[in-house]
This record gives C-alpha cells, structure tokens and sequence, in this order.
C-alpha cells in the first residue's frame, strides 16, 4: 500500500495553489450545465476536498477504501439530487425554482468534492499521479477553450457577456485566466515539499511574476493572431491586374491550373469557423428561400473540368479584387421590376482572394474594418447587388441570346455522347412538350432530377477519373456541390444552352431570423450552376438532393451572430447593454487600468534590472582583470548554485558550504579556497586561468547533476543571484 511519507506535510502555499487549480477546473465543467448556485457549490466542493486531502492521506486507510468512499457519496449525491428535483413534496415546499437550485448545490458540491478528494489523495500518496491531476485539469480547462473555438467569441457566455459589457476582447480574459490557473498548477507541481520548499518558492514566484507581466500585457495589448485559412471553395489562385470593370488597363489572364477541384474525402478541420458577418441593409427575400453569395465562377472547359476563364470577354460581371475606391461591375444585370437593389456591408473573418457579393453584385466600396471589438475582422466592404425578385415560374419563356462569342465558351463540354442522351432522356420523360424547348424550363426539370437521383456525401470517389462528373452522374451519384454543379453545368450545355459554375456561400433565409445579418462559416462554401437569360443574367440553377448521407447541418449560433454582426457595425460591446451599475462603474475601471499599466512599466522595469544584473555577473569572469577575477568568479559560481536553489545558510562558513556541496560540484571547493586567500591575503594564489576553469567547471557540474526543469526555471529566474551570499 502507497502510504505518505513520516513527517511530510504539505505547505499552505501548495494547497492554496491546487485549491486554484482545481477550482478553475470545476468551473471549467460546470459552467454549460449548472445553475450559478450549482458552480458555487461544485467550486466549494473542489475547494475543501483540496483542503482535507492532506490529512485524509496521512490517515491509515488504504486507497481502494477512500476510493469506494468518494464513489459511494458521488452516487449518493446523485440520488439526492434527482430526489429534490422529483419529489412532489420538496416542490411545494421550496417551489419548482429552488428545488432545482437546491438539487444543483447538493449535486455538484458532493460530486466535486467527492472526485477531487479521491484524486488528490491518489497523487499525495503516489507521486506519480500528480501527472494524471494535471492532465484532468488540463482537460476540464481545455472545455473551455472548446467552447471557445472556431471564432465562438460569446462562449463561455459568462465571461464574454462580462468582458463585452466593459468594452473588452473576451479573448483577453479567457488567456488570462487559463494562463493563471495552469500556472498555478505548475507551480503546485514544481513545489518542493521536503527541506529547500522556500528557496523553491522564491524562484518559482518569480517565475509567476514573469509569466503574470506576460498575460497581463496581453491584456492591453494584441492577441496573437490565429492562423486563418482561405475562405470559400476554389480559392488557390489570386486574380491579379485591375477589378473587372474597374478603370485601368486590361485584367492579366488568370491561372486556369488550381481551380475548383474535385476531391474525395473532402474535409475540412475548421468547417464551423466563421469566415464572413454580413449585414442586410434592405430587407430582401430571395426567390428560392437562400441566399447565394457569388464570389467567383468557372466557364471554361479545360478537358476534364470547367475552370476560371482566362479570356476578358467572358465573366465580366467577376470582380478580381478587393475595392480600394468604389468599382461598378461591367456586365451586372439592370435593375427594375425583375431585378431589386439590395445594399449589403461585408465584413470578413477570414482571409479571401477576391471579394463576394449577393447574387450579382453591381458595385463595391471599400469600407473602414471595425476595430477593438472583439473580433479579429480582416476586411470590410459595401456591396449594391442587382438580386433576382421575382418568381421562378415567372423566368419561363425566357430566351438566352446576346451572348456573342462567348456563346461558344459557355457551351463547351467533354466530348462523351451519355451527357446529351441523359439530358434528352431527362427532358422528354418529365416536360410536358410546350416546355421542351423553354431553356428555364429544362434547368428546372435537370436540377429537380439531379435531386431525386443523386445522393449528397462529402466522402465521394471520383476524384481520379479522367472525368469526375461523368463517373459521378453515370456512376453511383454520390458526390457534392462540385459534382453537383458540374453534372448540371453539362447537361444543360447539352441542351446548347449557356451554362457555368459559380463558387462563393449560401444561407438559408431562416438563419437571418428577425435580424439583418448572416453569419457565413467555412462549411457553408457551395457551388452551384447557373444558366443565361437575356434581360436576367446569370439565374441560379442549384442542385437540393433529397438523399443526404453525411449527418445533418448544424446552424450556427445565434447569439454569436447577433454578436459578430454588431461588431461589424462597429460596436465594441456586440449589442451587450450596460446597466446602470455597470456604466456608474467605468471611471473606476479606467482608474483601475492606469493604476495597472503603471504596476506593469515598474515591473517590466525591475525584470530589465534584475536580469541586467545576472547576466553581468555571469559574464564577468570572463572580462575582469587578475586582480578580480577570484572574487568574481566564485560569485559566478555561487549564483550557479543559487539557480538551483542551492545556498549557503546563515551563519555557515563558506568552506563548510563548500563541502556540502562536494557531491554535486567538486570544484567549487578549490574555487572556494581561492576566493577565501584572496580575500584574506593568502600568499599563494592560483593562476587566472585556472581559476576561470574552475568557475567553467562548477557550471557544468552542477548542470550535469540537477535536473532538467529546475536548471530551466534558474535560467528564466531574473532574481536568483540576490540569493548568493
């Protein structure tokens, strides 16, 4: 049986900084699912199971006994708590609210403690387990940050809603606290409980001084950026040269290698992140019930699939870049009665290639990012789009003319015959013969089949065929948008009518909800077909299978885009209204971080001096004349020592403390007995050579012989040479 030690007892300073740690964690955990009565109790749970754990350790029960114990009361507590939720009794006497605060409290309290106090007494009797302790911690702290990812700002909702309200990044509060409570646990851990536990302290405060200066210049500083990745589909080539439609010269031809590929398996790591915020500033409904947000599109055939178009007559109504004056689209159909002006702001999360705008954008304008709000905003523009506001029924007896040569391009296609027998077969078992020959009609009746026979994956196979839309469409159908898009982009230039491939983001109308902005993620990234008509434009010709293999779409946090968009508009607070108590409180918040700015200039000052200091007096050996070089070499030494908490006691002699240290450096006697004739007038001196290998040697002893991460933390220690003496 693992039994504690005779006569080791564990400091306050240690349980103090578990009792942090572990505090942190049960609010880490319990913060999604328990009342704020249910957090107090599972904190004071935590708390006092740290406290008692010591003492429980020291007492002759074996382990498996407590651990049945702690397991028998968390069960216990689980009861009780389903009890006072259940019990009709309890209800009317407390009523339905308290009774479920009061389940909480007994629930979580027990349960902390009851969880806590089994591991913390595992670790106090076997060392080892002190790695377990820190990794449980770890994790619960790290459900904090999961919460947290993927630009979620408004998780967890307390410390967002209390950072937004003060006009602060919530992002500075959650480093700071996650980077105190490891720390302190660190410190926990690294905390020598037998003999030298003091000097340790001092050295590892010090360390938490350093570490404190660097979360709290964050706090008033710049968060790191995070790596961002591309946003939307196809977006490895950058269009270069002046925007299409802008004033300049002629537009360079753009790159028709690394385009909207085909893949299999297609995943993506950061599909919940979001990529874009965009405001509605005219209330517009779309005819399908989706917005679609053209960034791109792919027209021209290249042998096995369609890609950018390298020809300045075709696509004219893309833009190549991003707005820095305001750029009307050449080509952006009129508005009138079929086509509204809708003015929309997009601000980006994300890095793009090229702007996106609703449906057919008309023009853009560069727009001023919104700054201190939270949100790591990368760019900002207007858009006015010309977006389709009538109904899909009314586009039929449309006729798709006035393209001239480019008639040509929009009409290529592989050469294999089954396209153009599918898409007859398509449209003689399903029009009516008056619509035969409707070009809108056919889009309807390929799209509406394609749905029905197809099934949705992301975790297609076609991705090396020679053809990938004609193993998907005459294979096992399963694919997505780019399958999608390109089969009908096929079928319908089958049909010789004018097709191509647009690539940007989709949202369904419902998720504006009774706001005006959209919040856009990376999984939202679609493509889609589209067909010409004269007097429209380019009409948007979407695939919606019926079968859907992969697991059903999640919607994106509400509140977080309620949040983003307001922080797009600019407000710093993400539409959090201050109480009154809380705006009575800012003059003393600003009064607090002068008063803190002004601790951190004398702190960030004192560590520049103390580490000055050390490093002077490790390089002095090497730089002192004859006359120095054996006293400053053996203070070289002693701050060796002193790094790894090693130094001499009051009223011990210096030869005395150099023989206690004849173990772990053997040098530091002969260094010892120089520096003492030196200072006593001794007849006989070693050379300056020989002194300065001795000092050379000590270091190498006593970095032979310590281990890793105490000579680490003697290294980063600024202050540990005002222990030598």
């Amino acid at each position: 049986m693992g039994t504690p030690e005779d006569g080791v007892v564990e400091s306050n300073w240690g349980v103090a900084l578990r009792a942090l740690a572990w505090a942190a964690a049960a609010a880490a955990l319990l913060e999604p699912v328990a009342l704020p009565i249910g957090m107090g109790g599972g904190l004071a749970g935590a708390v006092a199971a740290t406290c008692l754990a010591s003492r429980v350790a020291r007492s002759p029960v074996r382990l498996g006994w407590i651990w049945l114990a702690c397991l028998v009361a968390l069960l216990l507590g689980v009861a009780v708590g389903g009890w006072l939720t259940g019990a009709e009794l309890v209800a009317r006497w407390l009523g339905v609210e308290w009774a479920q605060s009061a389940a909480d409290l007994v629930r979580f309290a027990i349960g902390a403690a009851a969880i806590v106090l089994a591991l913390r007494v595992t670790a106090w009797r076997y060392g080892i387990a002190a790695v377990l302790e820190f990794a449980l911690i770890a994790l619960a702290l790290s459900s904090l940050l999961a919460m947290h990812r993927n630009g979620a700002i408004n998780h967890p909702r307390v410390l967002a809603d209390w950072a937004l309200l003060r006009g602060r990044d919530p992002r500075q509060f959650l480093f700071l606290a996650g980077g105190a409570t490891l720390l302190a646990l660190a410190l926990a851990l690294l905390y020598e409980q037998r003999g030298r536990a003091p000097r340790l302290l001092l050295h590892l405060a010090t360390v938490a001084a350093m570490a404190l200066l660097a979360l709290l210049g964050s706090w008033f500083g710049r968060l790191p950026a995070p790596p961002r990745g591309q946003g939307g589909l196809g977006q490895q080539e950058r269009g270069r040269g002046s925007p299409r439609g802008g004033s300049g010269g002629p537009s360079e031809k753009r790159s028709t290698d690394q385009d909207l590929e085909f893949r299999d398996d297609y995943r993506s790591p950061s599909h919940q992140a979001p990529v874009a915020v965009v405001l509605l500033h005219d209330d517009y409904s779309p005819p399908l019930g989706y917005y679609y947000f053209r960034q791109t599109a792919f027209s021209q055939f290249n042998g096995r699939r369609l890609v950018a178009a390298t020809r300045d007559d075709i696509d004219r109504d893309l833009v190549l870049d991003f707005p820095t004056e305001r750029v009307r689209v050449v080509g952006a159909p009129p508005l009138g009665p079929e086509r509204l002006q809708v003015r929309t702001t997009v601000a980006l999360l994300a890095d793009h290639v090229r702007p996106f705008g609703l449906e057919s954008p008309a023009e853009f304008s560069p727009r001023e990012v919104p700054e201190g709000t939270g949100a790591e905003f990368t760019r900002s523009y207007e858009v006015v789009s010309s977006a389709l506001a009538v109904r899909y029924e009314e586009l039929l007896g449309r006729k798709t003319v006035r393209l001239g040569r480019a008639a040509s391009v929009y009409t290529e296609m592989p050469k294999d015959p089954r396209y153009r027998q599918l898409a007859d077969e398509i449209i003689r078992t399903t029009l009516r013969p008056e619509f035969a020959s409707d070009p809108f009609a056919q889009a309807l009746a390929i799209s509406a089949w394609l749905g029905k026979h197809s099934s949705y994956s992301m975790r297609s196979k076609h991705a090396t065929a020679d053809d990938p839309a004609a193993d998907f469409l005459f294979g096992d159908r399963i694919g997505y948008c780019v399958h999608f898009s390109h089969a009908a982009a096929y079928l319908l230039r089958a049909r010789g009518l004018p097709a191509r491939i647009a690539a940007g983001y989709v949202a369904d109308e419902g998720r504006k909800g009774s706001g005006s902005s959209i919040l856009l993620r990376q999984k939202d990234a679609h493509a889609w077909a589209e067909l010409w008509l004269d007097g429209f434009g380019w009409i948007v010709v979407d695939v919606s299978p019926e079968n859907i293999l992969d697991p059903p779409d999640t919607p994106p946090d509400p509140d977080l885009q309620r949040m983003l968009g307001e922080m797009a508009r600019g407000d710093r607070h993400g539409g959090k209204v201050a109480s009154p108590q809380d705006q009575s409180t800012q003059d003393l918040a600003r009064l607090g971080r002068v008063l803190v700015r002004g601790a951190l200039l004398l702190l960030a000052l004192a560590l520049s001096l103390l580490y000055a200091i050390k490093i002077w007096r490790r390089l002095a050996p090497a730089l002192v004349g004859a006359g120095q070089i054996h006293r400053v070499a053996y203070r070289s030494a002693l701050d060796r020592l002193a790094e790894v908490g090693l130094v001499r006691g009051w009223g011990e002699t210096r030869e005395s403390f150099a023989s206690r240290m004849m173990a772990l450096a053997p040098s530091f006697d002969p260094l010892t007995r120089a520096h003492v004739a030196r200072a006593f007038g001794g007849a006989t001196l070693p050379a300056p050579r020989e002194t300065r290998h001795w000092a050379g040697r000590v270091a190498r002893e006593v970095r032979g012989r310590t281990p890793w991460w105490k000579t680490l933390l003697g290294w980063i220690n600024p202050s540990s040479w005002l222990m030598s003496r």
